[in-house]
């Protein structure tokens, strides 16, 4: 009998995996803890990381800051659905996650708006299904 974090660690691979086939321009699916570790998912392979390993781990850390520090206002405005932070060569997308992150790296040439809904619904029905 699987145990319930085997499961867990299933359907976090199987959600990574699934956000990968929504944009052949996703460079990066991951879920990160709260110490900026990604304990699930990576890159496409094939793409070669813009950061090494120290500066990922310290975007994927201002990443959880930035999504705790507008979580401090969801009384105010309602909860974080996401953030966007777009620039010349990559768009990076993060997403609240139970406890977690979830980090999507894409190229400029991605389709933003269908990879953040599609994303969205993932996510709902993963929380629907926990």
């Amino acid at each position: 009998m699987p145990k319930d974090s085997d499961i867990s660690n299933l359907n976090n691979r199987n959600l990574c995996d699934e956000i990968f086939t929504i944009d052949g321009n996703i460079r990066f699916v991951g879920l990160v803890n709260r110490e900026g570790e990604v304990i699930e998912g990576g890159f496409r392979k094939g793409i070669e990381p813009l950061l090494n390993q120290n500066e990922e781990q310290e975007m994927y850390l201002q990443s959880l800051s930035n999504i705790n520090f507008f979580q401090s206002f969801s009384e105010k405005f309602g909860p974080v659905d996401y953030l966007v932070i777009r620039q010349e060569k990559i768009t990076m997308m993060t997403f609240p996650f139970h406890e977690k992150i979830l980090c999507i790296s894409t190229s400029s040439k991605s389709d933003l708006d269908r990879i953040r809904d599609e994303t969205v619904d993932r996510l709902k029905n993963n929380k629907n299904h926990q």
